[in-house]
C-alpha cells in the first residue's frame, strides 16, 4: 500500500492567479505603451508565470507520486517567487500581486491537503 497525496481544493485558486500572472505579463511583454514590451525582463516574467502555471497544473492532476509532489509544489513556489521578484524590478505591481496570491493559495493547498493510502 502507497500513500499518495489527494488533490486539495486550493490549487485551482492558485492555477487562476498563476495564469492571471501570465496574461498580464503577456500584456506587458506584446502590447507597446506598456514600457516592457519587448524587453528580455517581460520575456523572462511570462516565462516564469507560465511556468508556475504549468507545475501547478501537473500539480492539479494528483497523479503524481508524494514525493515527486513535494518537489513540484517546492519547485512552482520558487518560479512564482522568482517571477513576482521579476516583475517587482519591472515596476508591474499587478503580476507581483497575482503571483503572491498564487504562492499564497500554493503554500495554504500544500499545508491543508490530507493523505491517502492507495492500494
Amino acid at each position: 500500500m502507497s500513500q499518495r497525496k489527494t488533490a486539495p481544493m486550493l490549487l485551482p485558486v492558485s492555477f487562476l492567479f498563476a495564469l492571471v500572472g501570465a496574461v498580464l505579463a503577456g500584456a506587458g511583454a506584446f502590447l507597446s505603451g506598456t514600457g516592457i514590451d519587448g524587453t528580455p525582463g517581460a520575456f523572462l516574467a511570462l516565462a516564469g508565470a507560465l511556468g508556475s502555471a504549468c507545475l501547478i497544473g501537473l500539480l492539479m492532476t494528483g497523479s503524481i507520486p508524494v514525493g515527486w509532489r513535494i518537489v513540484l509544489y517546492v519547485m512552482a513556489v520558487v518560479v512564482a517567487l522568482l517571477t513576482a521578484l521579476a516583475a517587482h524590478f519591472l515596476m508591474q505591481p499587478l503580476i507581483v500581486i497575482a503571483m503572491a496570491l498564487a504562492i499564497l493559495a500554493l503554500l495554504a493547498s500544500a499545508f491543508t491537503s490530507s493523505w491517502k493510502a492507495v492500494q
